[in-house]
């Protein structure tokens, strides 16, 4: 499933910004206070990865080195394994609640209207983000805050080796946006995953650019790629 690589990067996004604010924190605290303050509000920035044992058993278990690849520590990975789909919902919203994490990952076949929106009373209510990942055929759950549908990009040209993949590419398309409907109607987005800066880079697409963006024999010219 190509959602789950795409959430297991933004947890990464997620993790270096939930740090850099426990750090500023800290800082702000130690600078204010004095000797002997506290550091900050204890929280660790940890991740859950909640899934049904028969998905487990169908992906294999979260590999450490690869996660470690993408700037995941292993040590601050939360794995639950549920022997029901039902029992995985019910975990990612008692840790949404707990109030202790950084992003919860819940990765199920389809969530039905009424946990869908028990998860996202509970994210926003403790301002956790929970990414939930289902099965691409699945019926879409209205309670989310967003739905996107995430496909497997072809990779970018390798900077030094033209035969060797480069960075992934994802291709997204917002299909639901609760505080803003007309996003919806926007066309895909292909994401460029850079493993150096840890971000996402944002491909133009070429065909949706206007003529003056194409050579003077006709030909689109390279995409532009910009922050993201």
């Amino acid at each position: 499933m190509a959602g789950i690589g795409f959430a297991a990067r933004l947890a990464v996004r997620r993790i270096d910004t939930f740090a850099a604010g426990e750090e500023a924190h800290a800082s702000s605290s130690m600078a204010g206070s004095g000797p002997g303050s506290g550091a900050g509000s204890g929280i660790g920035p940890w991740v859950l990865w909640c899934w049904p044992r028969q998905l487990a058993g169908e992906f294999g278990s979260p590999s450490a080195a690869g996660l470690a690849s993408l700037g995941l520590d292993p040590s601050r990975l939360i794995i639950v394994e549920t022997a029901r789909a039902g029992d995985a919902l019910n975990a990612i919203e008692e840790s949404l609640r707990a109030q202790s994490l950084a992003v919860v990952i819940g990765i199920v076949e389809e969530a039905e209207l009424t946990p869908a929106r028990r998860l996202s009373l509970a994210a926003g209510e403790t301002a956790t983000p929970c990414l939930l990942v289902t099965h691409p055929a699945s019926e879409p759950a209205g309670a989310t805050a967003t739905r996107w549908r995430v496909q497997r990009g072809g990779s970018a040209p390798h900077t030094f080796d033209p035969r060797a993949p480069g960075s992934p590419r994802f291709s997204i398309a917002l299909e639901r946006c609760r505080a803003r409907p007309e996003s919806a109607a926007r066309s895909p987005m292909l994401l460029e995953w850079s493993d150096e800066t840890r971000r996402f880079d944002l491909a133009s697409i070429v065909a949706d650019l206007p003529a003056q963006a194409r050579g003077a024999d006709g030909r689109a010219v390279p995409a532009a790629v910009r922050a993201y």
